[in-house]
């Protein structure tokens, strides 16, 4: 894994977009952000600097309220891309609410997808009810079949709450609780270059036999990655990007809105 912006003729660029946390109401605030706000210029970003985008993967957490609205807008904002797009549920979302906003049918759902050399992988790892995630013995069972019937040489896997450990004390509670089974699938596919997930609000990079483990910026509020009690980071809102190469090779990095100051509560002690 290199972090470099430039691309390649064979490769396939992916982005991933994570924690949007909108409303119903475009004018509500997160702990003092518009993050309606925060998303266009997100966006915008992408715009500007992904031209030859292929695909978007967002990772969870699309509603702060779980409104049919906030579902129907972020949909159509990633679809003026004219990419496929596909979705996770985070802790903040109900999947059957996000299917009935956008439709049962609608092809975001899909739980895997290729392009050229990769198989990428989706594993829902929310627990209705609850800020920390677990995977579920059918979703296990779902993704070690995933993983044995992928035919291309490459796998991402993708989720929303973080497998390997943050330092923030408090997130860290609320991370995905039975990590050692995803490890133990992992590590029985050599295939495996990478698992993705959000939740963190901030940028991570581990990485564990062998695999690449990312964690990526919300699109708006970012979390202290160092932090014992619920903190929030100066760090403006971002993206995630990959060039993910035929022969398994990928380029990754994080692009953040530059230039700009968000109206952020600070003294906030949760959201």
């Amino acid at each position: 894994m290199t972090e470099q912006a430039t691309g390649s003729a064979d490769a396939t660029k992916v982005v991933q977009i994570t924690d949007t946390h909108l409303f119903a109401n475009t004018a509500e605030l997160l702990v003092g952000m518009n993050s309606e706000e925060s998303l266009r210029d997100v966006l915008q970003l992408v715009r500007t600097h992904e031209p030859d985008l292929k695909v978007i993967v967002c990772t969870g957490d699309v509603s702060q309220d779980n409104s049919i609205a906030s579902y129907q807008r972020l949909e159509h904002a990633l679809g003026a891309f004219g990419v496929p797009q596909y979705w996770l549920p985070g802790n903040h979302d109900e999947l059957e609410r996000m299917r009935v906003a956008i439709g049962e049918r609608n092809p975001c759902f899909a739980r895997s997808f290729a392009v050229p050399g990769w198989r990428v992988i989706l594993g829902n790892s929310s627990v209705e009810g609850e800020v920390f995630g677990r995977l579920s013995p059918t979703e296990l069972e779902f993704l070690a079949d995933a993983l044995n019937a992928a035919t291309e040489p490459n796998i991402l896997l993708c989720l929303h709450h973080n497998p390997v450990p943050v330092q923030a004390h408090w997130l860290q509670r609320h991370s995905l609780k039975n990590a050692e089974a995803l490890f133990a699938l992992v590590d029985a596919c050599p295939r495996v270059r990478a698992v993705l997930f959000g939740h963190i609000h901030h940028e991570l990079a581990r990485e564990r036999q062998g695999v690449c483990y990312l964690g990526t910026p919300s699109t708006c509020i970012q979390f202290h990655p160092d932090s014992h009690d619920f903190a929030l980071d100066h760090r403006n809102p971002g993206y995630r990007w990959f060039n993910l190469h035929p022969d398994g090779r990928f380029e990754t990095g994080v692009r953040r809105v530059e230039d700009k100051r968000y109206a952020v509560d600070f003294s906030g002690v949760g959201y």
